[in-house]
């Protein structure tokens, strides 16, 4: 038998490593990959359905890594993000490059990896809260809905009539009237929709990505090849911690952890269900979407950076956004992106205002009903829009602040969940960076003007901590928190993670 060797891409049902030798034109033997003399062999005929089965998840390997790579790009792709990183470009000006590293780690990097670390826990929400403590996947649901309902619905909002609707009706900007009439209308909208279901959200959110995606796209490149100037000189002092810290208000990293089980669901129903072959597919799809971000969010500061002589850093950041777009495109260039920012925020505020009814569904037991609590996150959008988006930035970067440290030691663990000794280094880890993380919320309480909390004592102690002055204070008592907590469960000795032997 002539037998030509090749190598196949690891599936499920049991084949792991595969290795596969043509012997004729019906039959192959698939092995094992421990050695020939340990491999287990099996002759299939290439028209069974398990063949069939096994070369079409080989043909679509790198398709679905696309597919499901675009749909993280997508849930992590917030229109509501957008007005971010051109404010940032504009603050770096000529140390842009630096800048897009800082965004990039905090901004992309952590929250795909959120993924990862969620399915190398065991893929749900559950698994990666459960060596923390039994009650603190509840209490971080709690806490992701109170973050959407406060950050992540008004700001949707107002970024989608501000940025929006109203780059396309630039007769009625400064308005404060028309603009909360706009609000109250568009979270009529939001409730139509989410009460009587409609094709049209489906067909809207099939398409729009695409559509968004391309007109960003367009403007980057005329940023690259036409730019509207050279960057100036930095307006920070650190554009690493200041680019880092600005990528929080995306808040992917806690919406990451909320959602990730969904893409290893998805992951599993591709028919990945073996855990090598689900983490590659994971890994493959991460570097996807990371390169598409990358692009979207490199691209917008980078166009920032060369506006930096044009515009003022302390302007409204939608006003930014829509005056570096006039200047790229004109009117145009407005029109046609408010369209795509508008239907983006509209179509993302259904989904995550639904998440949030149902979550408290569940959480109450089904006390709360679905109506009530969906009528409640459009009252309390719709207020909170109000202010305006520069406002509502203003009073809820705190909460950005608060919760980020403990959402990325979370991710932290899951990543490297390997090395994680036991549940003891989990809790540590999590109870100091969640009391370094309360207490630079309330700093930045005070530093918004919202509140003047006497903390001198604390925030003189705080600034011993190493790192604090760059904003990563939480990182050493972290890594503290961390050792400790190893060496007081070693020292009691008993298995390192009874709560998951128990769900096993």
């Amino acid at each position: 038998m002539g037998i030509n060797r090749f190598i196949f891409l690891s599936i499920s049902k049991n084949f792991n490593d595969i290795l596969i030798y043509k012997t004729c034109n019906l039959c192959i033997v698939i092995c094992t990959a421990e050695g020939y003399n340990k491999r287990q062999m099996y002759i299939v005929n290439i028209h069974s359905p398990i063949f069939k089965e096994m070369l079409h998840m080989s043909k679509n390997a790198n398709a679905n890594a696309l597919i499901i790579g675009f749909a993280m790009f997508a849930v992590f792709f917030g229109a509501g993000n957008l007005v971010f990183p051109p404010l940032i470009g504009l603050m770096s000006g000529s140390s842009w490059e630096i800048a897009i590293i800082g965004l990039a780690i905090s901004a992309i990097l952590f929250p795909i990896a959120t993924i990862i670390a969620v399915d190398n826990m065991g893929g749900t929400v559950q698994a990666i809260c459960a060596p923390v403590a039994k009650w603190f996947t509840k209490g971080y649901m709690v806490m992701w809905i109170i973050f959407i309902l406060t950050c992540g619905v008004p700001r949707q909002a107002g970024v989608g009539i501000e940025s929006g609707l109203l780059s396309v009706l630039p007769g009625l900007q400064g308005n404060d009237a028309v603009r909360i009439a706009l609000l109250a209308g568009y979270f009529v909208v939001v409730l139509a929709l989410t009460f009587r279901p409609s094709k049209i959200v489906d067909i809207v959110g099939k398409y729009l990505t695409p559509f968004l995606l391309i007109c960003l796209v367009v403007m980057i490149a005329l940023a690259v090849f036409e730019p509207l100037g050279t960057p100036m000189a930095p307006q920070v002092d650190n554009v690493f911690s200041y680019s880092f810290l600005q990528g929080y208000q995306t808040g992917d990293v806690a919406v990451g952890i909320a959602i990730a089980g969904m893409f290893v669901a998805s992951i599993k129903a591709k028919g990945y269900t073996d855990t090598s072959a689900r983490h590659k597919m994971t890994l493959k799809a991460a570097v996807v979407a990371f390169l598409g971000l990358l692009i979207v969010y490199g691209g917008l500061l980078y166009l920032g950076a060369t506006g930096s002589s044009m515009f003022d850093g302390k302007m409204d950041q939608t006003a930014l956004l829509n005056g570096l777009v006039h200047a790229l495109t004109g009117s145009t260039g407005n029109v046609i992106l408010g369209i795509g920012i508008f239907l983006a925020c509209l179509t993302t505020t259904i989904g995550v205002g639904s998440t949030i009814a149902n979550l408290t569904v569940d959480l109450s037991d089904g006390k709360i009903p679905f109506k009530y609590m969906m009528v409640f996150v459009c009252l309390f959008g719709l207020a909170e829009a109000c202010i305006g988006v520069q406002g509502i930035i203003r009073y809820t970067f705190w909460i950005f602040i608060a919760i980020y440290p403990v959402s990325i030691a979370l991710m932290l663990l899951g990543v490297f969940c390997k090395y994680v000794p036991n549940h003891g280094a989990w809790k540590g880890t999590i109870a100091m960076a969640t009391i370094i993380g309360l207490f630079e919320g309330l700093m930045q309480l005070n530093k918004s003007g919202i509140t003047n909390l006497p903390l001198d004592s604390l925030i003189q102690l705080y600034n011993h901590i190493p790192f604090a002055a760059d904003g990563f204070a939480w990182v050493l008592p972290s890594v503290i928190g961390f050792i400790v907590g190893t060496v007081i469960v070693k020292s009691k000795g008993g298995d390192p993670y009874p709560m998951i032997s128990k769900e096993q």
